[in-house]
């Protein structure tokens, strides 16, 4: 219920309700009619900065992959080296992008929960102990069994893709930092290797290396495939309960059919009723 102090109370549908500013506010009145409390909420988080950590990794590795692909070149292993180089490489992620995912999720779950709590204290201590008439139970009625229901929904969605997203960020930086550490413990070897390669003794060494590191190269791509498919699955199983939350928001689980109908009396908003829907605890209906 959110109107100016100069005004009869309302119960706006979300198909009524004017779009969001900046920010909202939800007016708290008495049994007066004075608005005691306005609730001000922000949606909008900080925006948070990415600290360049794969900017400085993708900087550090340049050199590294250079040594390395001089040195698959001159083993005569150079083009299916370099080929799972290049699958190895592609792969990298910038792990931020899923860290602030994590953020903007866990945000919007606590935002929830803390809207949630502050309608139900709002209802029960400012409007319950001093309102009575159809339209407090229609209100209790709405809180209770739509309202309260959908925001633990709505919570527990926000939590499960908070903890996905915390996940891959874990998988993307361990990837990433696995790949440098390959790159950068294996690149002084290969240099000094191919400088040996023109001895025959020097380029069975260089080839064996090469093989070495095309074997851990194909392990990395093994393990950024497994963790595609994991998470693919993870990410497929919340969108179908995301699909579930849709359809309870909207007729037939489609928002082009626009929000389900409350089921809230039109005599609700009526100017003309609302002494006889509002009536102030202890005193009867006129």
């Amino acid at each position: 219920m959110s109107t100016p102090p100069n005004e009869p109370p309302k119960i706006f549908l979300p198909r009524e309700t004017p779009p969001p500013a900046s920010s909202q506010q939800l007016h708290i009145a008495n049994r007066s009619g004075n608005v005691v409390r306005a609730v001000t909420v922000q949606p909008t988080p900080t925006p948070r900065t990415d600290p360049g950590f794969y900017r400085r990794l993708i900087s550090g590795l340049n050199p590294l992959r250079q040594t390395t692909r001089a040195a698959m070149a001159m083993s005569g292993l150079g083009i299916a080296a370099i080929a799972l180089d290049v699958a190895a490489t592609l792969n990298l992620g910038n792990p931020f992008l899923f860290y602030d995912r994590r953020e903007r999720w866990k945000d919007m779950a606590g935002l929830l929960e803390g809207n949630r709590s502050d309608l139900w204290r709002s209802y029960f201590d400012d409007i319950s102990p001093h309102w009575k008439g159809h339209a407090v139970e229609m209100l209790q009625q709405y809180i209770r069994f739509n309202v309260n229901g959908l925001y633990s929904q709505l919570g527990k969605i926000s939590g499960e893709m908070s903890g996905t997203m915390q996940s891959q960020f874990k998988e993307v930086s361990e990837y990433d930092l696995s790949v440098f550490g390959l790159y950068a413990t294996s690149a002084p070897i290969l240099r000094t290797l191919a400088a040996m390669s023109l001895h025959p003794v020097g380029r069975v060494a260089l080839m064996t290396q090469v093989g070495v590191f095309m074997s851990a190269t194909g392990n990395l791509v093994k393990q950024f495939a497994d963790v595609y498919y994991t998470y693919e699955g993870e990410l497929n199983k919340l969108e179908l309960k995301l699909n579930d939350l849709r359809g309870a928001f909207y007729r037939a689980g489609n928002p082009a059919m626009g929000p389900r109908d409350l089921n809230i009396s039109p005599t609700i908003g009526d100017a003309a009723q609302v002494k006889k829907n509002w009536i102030p605890a202890g005193k009867e209906s006129p």
